[in-house]
């Protein structure tokens, strides 16, 4: 571990100064190839991953840099170590001008649903919760807080079909929550800290995954993903899936993950930079215009949500009943199923995909205000 955390920093290093460098500087003249030399054996996989797609783009300037061979054929070294190198394509940059070239070390180790969830199939999806090494600091400085990596969220000429990799950042994950949700929940939710608050989230991010195999298969791929409404609605249908399955759960903790899940995507998600465009804000702030539209969340006079969803079971059934409906309509090819969806319920879509909704309710207002008091205060 020593030696990858040593060579990792000295290449997170380059990395970074790369990415205060002019965007059309060449490829080949960059620092970051020329760090990848004395790699450990361990990643001399994934080294040889990133520098061929340097050797390819060698005369494009690096804002051009094209990560075709880290996105398809990556493959996580689970109970290993692991680097990526790569340049991604994330809304809401961390600086303007910022043109995405990351470094990401991390060791990982597979993701397994509980037992206590009913059986879904895995689909041929990778997924693995990973512990960073070290990393970039644009990566670092990103509105999600650089807690997941998937190949979607590389540059690429080219999409594959299938997901070669996807790691979640568990500790980046638990961190977020702790520090921009947890101080907003009152204290009638205290028996959340019955259990570990990481492994609260764990479960609720597992949860929203098993719900995502419940839709299609076509759902799960990747291109799917890269189109903003077949994603919301995918994440919309995951989200209600996880809600309506730990409704049932008889495990003791199943209830504060779902207030976990909950409230990560109504106090944090919803606020991303750029909303109007990043799929994970638009389907947290529909999530959150249905909780309020049924009453199932609520501001104390000292200003701290409190969740209802031992009250909304009847709602929550029925709007999955619609988002199914809706998902089976795209997935037999109405493409305008998601946008008359999304219309019906208030928000207003321009250019095909990019989504508007400003929620005017108090509770809103508190949790929109605080996230940018937080935002101004990492910046």
């Amino acid at each position: 571990m020593n030696g990858l955390s040593t060579w990792a920093s000295a290449l997170v290093s380059a990395v970074d100064a790369d990415n205060l460098t002019h965007p059309e500087a060449c490829c080949r003249d960059a620092r970051t190839p020329h760090a990848l030399a004395g790699a450990p054996t361990a990643v001399l996989d994934h080294v040889a991953l990133a520098y061929e797609d340097f050797q390819r783009c060698g005369a494009l300037p690096l804002s051009r840099l094209r990560s075709d061979a880290v996105a398809h054929r990556l493959t996580v070294h689970e109970d290993g170590e692991n680097i990526l190198v790569a340049r991604m394509v994330v809304p809401g940059g961390p600086w303007p001008g910022h043109y995405g070239l990351e470094a990401v070390a991390f060791t990982a180790e597979r993701a397994v649903m509980p037992d206590a969830f009913p059986p879904c199939e895995d689909r041929g999806q990778v997924l693995a919760f990973g512990r960073i090494v070290a990393a970039s600091k644009a990566y670092t400085a990103r509105a999600s807080g650089g807690a997941v990596l998937f190949p979607e969220q590389l540059a690429v000429t080219a999409r594959s079909a299938r997901q070669s990799f996807g790691v979640v950042f568990l500790d980046r994950l638990t961190a977020l929550f702790r520090d921009r949700v947890l101080p907003l929940i009152d204290d009638r939710h205290e028996g959340m800290h019955a259990f570990p608050l990481r492994k609260l989230r764990q479960l609720a991010f597992l949860a929203h995954e098993w719900g995502h195999r419940q839709g299609s298969g076509a759902e799960l791929a990747v291109p799917a993903r890269g189109r903003r409404l077949a994603a919301v609605i995918a994440e919309l249908r995951a989200d209600l899936e996880a809600l309506v399955m730990l409704e049932t759960c008889s495990e003791a903790w199943a209830p504060w993950a779902a207030g976990v899940l909950v409230a990560d995507r109504i106090a944090r998600e919803a606020w991303l930079r750029r909303p109007q465009a990043q799929v994970d804000a638009i389907a947290a702030r529909h999530l959150l215009a249905l909780l309020l539209r049924h009453r199932a969340v609520t501001l104390t006079s000292g200003h701290r949500i409190v969740l209802h969803l031992d009250q909304a079971t009847v709602f929550l059934h029925e709007e999955l009943k619609t988002v199914r409906r809706v998902a089976e309509e795209l997935s037999a090819g109405e493409a305008g199923a998601v946008a008359r969806y999304l219309a019906g319920c208030g928000w207003a879509i321009t250019d095909g995909a990019t989504c508007y909704r400003e929620l005017e309710q108090p509770i809103a207002r508190y949790l929109g205000y605080q996230a940018s008091m937080k935002e101004t205060a990492r910046a």
